[in-house]
């Protein structure tokens, strides 16, 4: 007796499970339609940034290539000044003949002296 009792229960949840429910498919189309909104809002903002590192690159590549030419064209291009001229060759000046007249030191035969007695050591 109790299958009896369950079987109009169990006929009941079949017939609502299986009826077109409405509240259920407008969920469904409401989070995939939160889903393509965050992903075309993600790729929106990955294309922005890409667009805009691009256009910043392409600023500075610019901008690099401008101060390069206003550096050459402010540069001086007048050139190494020649070398200058080498002076003319000053004179010699002579020496005194009292300064060429010096005695010597030592007599000169003392240093053969020496040579011979060292040689003769050995």
């Amino acid at each position: 007796m109790r299958y009896y009792q369950l079987a109009p229960v169990l006929l009941l949840l079949l017939l609502s499970s299986c009826a077109d429910d409405d509240r259920n498919k407008k969920a469904v189309d409401a989070a995939i339609q939160e889903e393509v909104d965050r992903r075309v809002n993600n790729y929106r903002k990955g294309r922005l940034q890409r667009c805009y590192e691009e256009a910043v690159r392409e600023a500075s590549t610019l901008a690099d290539s401008i101060l390069l030419i206003q550096a050459r064209l402010s540069r001086d291009t007048a050139g190494k000044p020649p070398k200058p001229t080498r002076p003319e060759r000053p004179e010699l000046k002579t020496l005194n003949d009292s300064l060429l007249k010096i005695a010597p030191f030592l007599p000169q035969d003392s240093l053969r002296k020496l040579r011979r007695d060292s040689a003769q050591q050995d």
